[in-house]
């Protein structure tokens, strides 16, 4: 058997670490549909690797569903002819974004970040960096191993980020500081401490997702020793 591409088994890795509601493969894609969460990401079709996609077959899907057909185009540089269909069907760009990479070991243990352990308490630290009902209905649904670890200064929830491991990689998402503690070094500590439970937990690499328009945290991942994967963006036909 083929060895599968690095940017195939980070893509299947997301899709399982950030679940859709429904979820199945069809026609040369990864459909997902997740009716009460407005997200891209779960409510868009991927095409899968070495598959000839049917655009026919997801427009059929998606219009079924009384949603806009959306395709998340990904690699950007692999799907190229798809991407130029795409566009000549009248589907619009949008939300290019990045994937990043970077290994799991070799990470400054900054000491002021740790797990909040039990489930019941991530809605109290969500609330106090992200109050986006739809984010924390997805975020409980990922499977274990998942850990959220948050930054305190003076009593206060100054950062958070969520840890998905998934076979050899780890998925990093929801990074998020408060704004009165932002260059202060939280993003580094939540890192840290996620990225060394994640290696106990045999992730050998780290990976997020960052909109290419997003200077500050590309740069801040920069520091950390992320670098590029892959890069994606999205298709959608409007009129729906």
């Amino acid at each position: 058997m083929d060895q599968q591409p690095e940017w195939w088994t980070l893509e299947r890795s997301a899709a399982r670490a950030w679940p859709a509601a429904h979820t199945e493969e069809r026609d040369g894609w990864l459909l997902r549909h997740t009716p009460s969460v407005p997200r891209r990401r779960i409510n868009s079709a991927l095409p899968l690797h070495g598959s000839s996609p049917s655009i026919e077959a997801v427009e059929s899907y998606y219009r079924a569903l009384g949603r806009a057909v959306t395709v998340q185009v990904s690699p950007s540089d692999t799907y190229t002819e798809l991407d130029a269909e795409l566009a000549a069907r009248g589907y619009h760009r949008d939300a290019p974004t990045l994937i990043l990479t970077a290994p799991a070991s070799g990470f400054d243990d900054e000491g002021a970040a740790e797990r909040v352990g039990d489930r019941a308490r991530w809605p109290e630290v969500f609330a106090a960096l992200d109050d986006r009902a739809a984010t924390l209905e997805v975020i409980l649904r990922i499977p274990e191993p998942v850990a959220l670890f948050a930054a305190t200064v003076g009593g206060e929830t100054a950062g958070m980020g969520v840890f998905a491991v998934d076979g050899g990689y780890a998925g990093v998402f929801c990074m998020v500081t408060h704004p009165r503690h932002r260059r202060a070094g939280i993003a580094s500590a939540v890192l840290a401490a996620g990225a060394a439970w994640a290696g106990g937990q045999g992730a050998r690499r780290l990976y997020l997702q960052v909109e290419e328009d997003n200077p500050p945290a590309r740069a801040l991942y920069a520091r950390a020793g992320f670098t590029v994967s892959h890069g994606y963006h999205y298709r959608v036909l409007p009129g729906m």
